[in-house]
């Protein structure tokens, strides 16, 4: 959780689609890939597995920005070249406008997806505590006038994850599971939010998955996904990828 990242830069990757053979009979018209733009920078992560998980799906593309380059991207406008943004970064500073813009955008109706250490982000901006509905604290703080310790973690646990909501369209279908991942205890969590996945793991918060809106943004905010050995459970990538096209509004 501690370690911080200093890689920069801004790529994009785009999954190969192929059209039917020539002298094939014409398939059904396909929906056309989700775009999703891939925020990262202020934690250390194993970038080659993360972006694995993303590249080479015939229903993705996605474009790739780290702060602080990704900070400018995040205005209006950016909803007509992506429906989602997946942010798995940690950083602690952006100014007043590009956090304005940014609210700004959230108004216009992106989908927005926010994945395990984005916690520990923004912590001097309490607007993203409520953009995100949790927070993860690196010292003692307070919202909504209650007093919080600073936050714990702990790496490679086996943790219990149990469906909260059996029937939203991101977990519908699926049953209880076990993930080995970090865990975070001591957040807060929005009392508005609609929870999708919980634990009994004493060093975690109970809720692990959660579901809200924020202006016109659909917000889905995921709690696990560490490094790989989360990353490669078929239950947290099928929670993940509904999670994406539900906050595009494909859920």
């Amino acid at each position: 959780m501690m370690r911080k990242m200093t890689t920069i830069g801004l790529a994009v990757c785009l999954s190969a689609i192929h059209g039917p053979a020539q002298g094939a009979a014409p398939a059904r018209s396909a929906a056309p890939p989700l775009r999703i733009l891939l925020v990262t920078g202020g934690h250390d992560f194993e970038r080659a597995a993360f972006f694995a998980m993303f590249e080479g799906r015939s229903d993705i593309s996605c474009g790739k920005a780290a702060y602080p380059e990704a900070a400018a991207l995040l205005k209006p406008g950016l909803e007509k070249d992506y429906d989602v943004i997946v942010m798995y970064d940690m950083v602690n500073s952006i100014t007043p406008d590009e956090q304005r813009a940014f609210v700004a955008l959230l108004n216009e109706g992106i989908g927005l997806v926010l994945l395990h250490h984005n916690l520990g982000a923004h912590g001097d901006w309490p607007e993203f505590t409520k953009i995100r509905g949790g927070r993860y604290f690196f010292q003692p703080g307070t919202v909504e006038g209650r007093a919080y310790p600073a936050s714990t973690y702990a790496e490679g646990e086996t943790v219990n994850v149990r469906i909260a909501d059996r029937d939203h369209e991101i977990t519908r279908g699926l049953t209880d599971f076990v993930l080995h991942d970090e865990v975070y205890g001591g957040c807060y969590v929005a009392p508005t939010v609609h929870v999708l996945l919980e634990t009994d793991h004493p060093g975690s918060v109970p809720a692990l998955a959660w579901v809200h809106t924020y202006g016109k943004s659909r917000v889905f905010y995921l709690m696990s996904g560490h490094d790989p050995a989360a990353w490669k459970n078929p239950s947290f990538a099928t929670i993940l990828f509904r999670g994406i096209r539900w906050a595009a509004g494909r859920g």
